[in-house]
């Protein structure tokens, strides 16, 4: 079993550090950037597929004020819940993935969201029949961001990141989901810097 480092919760503490539009900021050619960023299907099913073992950090998922960028997606309630994780491919850090929804989600049996412990958050919500979802927005994240220095605190050098974000709808209820590509995983490893 892999001994998960010791990483603070939540990770994302304060907006404005992610400059998040449509795909027109994509970097220029990248066939792999678009292939990672803007894949509609279930982000763990592809990462199972590049690895032996898939494994999910969970940092942790509480109570916690929304950011200022969240707001627009889950409307102007003041707090909600935050869950944040790491998944790791191979004993390798790949994805870390903040999710923010209402306490009303957090209820709805059909969704059983408290139930989620170390299980995957994308993999569940792909199983609901009604499941729709937002279009994408990407952002970059520099080395000095909380993502970026979370990168650097698992060893790694500090680069450009690159993560997604966007919005399911499930038994009338939404869910934010960010991802960005940390890590081992061939966004952080294989992009330009900016």
């Amino acid at each position: 079993m892999t001994r998960f480092p010791n990483i603070r919760f939540p990770v994302v503490t304060q907006g404005g550090e992610a400059a998040w539009c449509k795909s027109a900021l994509l970097p220029d050619g990248s066939v792999m950037a678009k292939d990672w960023l803007l894949d509609p299907s279930s982000l763990t099913a592809k990462l199972k597929t590049c690895c032996q073992r898939f494994q999910v950090q969970l940092l942790g998922q509480r109570e916690a004020p929304l950011l200022p960028d969240e707001q627009p997606w889950l409307g102007q309630q003041s707090s909600c819940i935050v869950r944040e994780v790491i998944l790791w491919c191979d004993d390798q850090p790949w994805v870390f993935a903040r999710s923010v929804f209402p306490f009303s989600a957090l209820a709805q049996q059909q969704l059983r969201l408290e139930d989620l412990g170390d299980k995957p958050l994308g993999e569940h919500l792909f199983k609901q029949p009604d499941l729709t979802r937002s279009a994408v927005e990407v952002s970059s994240f520099g080395p000095t961001t909380k993502v970026g220095q979370l990168h650097q605190q698992l060893g790694y050098p500090a680069t450009t990141l690159w993560g997604r974000r966007s919005r399911f709808t499930a038994a009338g209820q939404h869910v934010l989901v960010a991802e960005v590509f940390i890590g081992a995983s061939p966004l952080a490893q294989e992009l330009p810097n900016d």
